[in-house]
């Protein structure tokens, strides 16, 4: 009796095992070597016209990072769509209309970077077994961690050499992988769409975050994503890459959580 029980308890094991484990999602992973790192070390953006913007950027400290991985590109909505069908989920209907307000009646295009709320990628980056990466983090790993050039931007200082921005998008965003890699052969942490992070926007509690692997703020309304997008220009008036422009990985831009557009994408992290 013993002997025939264990393959039905078996199989029991194997279908609760299956149950609680349905990620078969494909993530190509690149490893962020940890370290010591100025975080916000521009404190000031350049806007095409000249003028000088200030707080719209990362606070500036030095901060400690472990180790971890990130995603190689941002999310696509083929990722997406699967996580959606083995979770019972219906997928999200696109945006109706582009960053400008012209009515533009996007279509899911597989290969495109999904165009998620934070509650959405925060949800994905959960079930796919991994989470959101920290602003800090996202930072660290698009000026290329250790291995780092100290380029202006994410592996280059030419904007339209590594992220589709005005000057090159053809006012749109586009599939991810396109462009050269930064450092560390991440791709599109410069322009295309910004990437939600983990972190609540809220300035006036930054100096109470840890400087060991920052979390950010316990609370706030915004959520924060980085990169920015496709939309914003990259060069003055004589058609120079601006050397501290609105893409630097230090700033942050904040946003309601709910907020879908077509500026607004991510790409989770995990740990070692």
């Amino acid at each position: 009796m013993i002997k025939k029980s264990i393959p039905i308890l078996f199989v029991s094991l194997l279908f609760i095992s299956c149950k609680q484990h349905p990620r078969t999602i494909e993530m190509d992973w690149v490893f962020v070597a940890g370290g010591t790192f100025e975080q916000g070390k521009n404190q000031i953006i350049i806007s095409p016209k000249g003028d000088t913007i200030t707080g719209f950027t990362s606070p500036n400290r030095m901060v400690e990072i472990s180790d971890f991985y990130i995603s190689k590109y941002e999310i696509t909505v083929k990722q997406y769509r699967e996580f959606c069908e083995k979770t019972g989920r219906n997928m999200p209907d696109p945006p109706i209309e582009n960053a400008h307000g012209k009515k533009v009646y996007y279509q899911w295009i597989d290969e495109n970077p999904m165009l998620a709320t934070w509650d959405e990628a925060y949800d994905f980056a959960e079930w796919a077994g991994g989470r959101l990466p920290t602003e800090a983090e996202w930072e660290y790993a698009a000026k290329g961690g250790k291995k780092t050039k100290g380029y202006q931007y994410s592996g280059s200082n030419d904007q339209t050499e590594i992220g589709w921005v005005h000057e090159n998008s053809d006012s749109t965003f586009h599939p991810t992988g396109l462009l050269k890699p930064n450092e560390l052969g991440i791709y599109d942490m410069t322009g295309n769409v910004s990437e939600w992070v983990n972190d609540w926007y809220n300035p006036e509690k930054d100096s109470l975050v840890s400087l060991n692997n920052p979390q950010g703020p316990p609370d706030g309304v915004y959520k924060i994503s980085k990169g920015v997008s496709w939309f914003y220009n990259t060069r003055d008036a004589d058609g120079n890459p601006l050397k501290y422009g609105i893409h630097m990985p230090e700033v942050r831009y904040q946003s309601p959580r709910e907020t879908r557009n077509d500026g607004f994408g991510f790409r989770i992290a995990k740990n070692k």
